[in-house]
C-alpha cells in the first residue's frame, strides 16, 4: 500500500497542531488558575485591612462583630463592603450597619451617616 505524500504530511501537521493547541490550552488554564488564586489572596488581604480600619476607627468599642463582607474590584482598586456591629459603651446605633473601605478610605453608617454610605455603596459595592 502506497501512502500519498500530501496526506501523510497533512496528518503529521494535524497531530503537531493538536499537540501545540493542547499545550497552549493547558498553559492558559494553569495561568487562569494561578490568577484566580492570587485574586483570592488579594481579596483576603483587603478584607483583613478593612477589618483593621473599622477596629481602628472605633478604639473605644467593646466588641466589633462582622457579618457578610465581600470585595469588589474596579480596575486595580479592590474595595471591601459589608456589615459590622460596633458595640460601644454609649452606643445610640444598635445592630449591624454597612461599611465601605475603598482606596484607604472608610465610611461607616454610624459615624458618617446613611446617605454617605448609600452613595459610596452604590458607587463601589454594586
Amino acid at each position: 500500500m502506497k501512502l500519498d505524500k500530501p496526506v501523510v504530511i497533512g496528518a503529521i501537521a494535524a497531530v503537531v497542531l493538536l499537540g501545540v493547541g493542547g499545550g497552549l490550552m493547558a498553559y492558559v488554564l494553569r495561568d487562569t488558575q494561578a490568577e484566580a488564586t492570587q485574586d483570592s489572596a488579594d481579596d483576603q488581604l483587603a478584607i483583613a485591612g478593612a477589618k483593621i480600619a473599622v477596629q481602628n476607627r472605633f478604639p473605644e468599642a467593646t466588641a466589633v462583630n462582622f457579618g457578610k463582607v465581600f470585595t469588589h474590584q474596579d480596575g486595580e482598586v479592590v474595595s471591601v463592603c459589608g456589615d459590622v456591629d460596633v458595640q460601644q459603651p454609649q452606643d445610640s446605633f444598635d445592630g449591624p450597619e454597612r461599611f465601605v473601605w475603598s482606596d484607604g478610605a472608610l465610611v461607616v453608617e454610624e459615624a458618617d451617616g446613611t446617605d454617605v454610605v448609600n452613595a459610596k455603596w452604590a458607587d463601589v459595592c454594586q
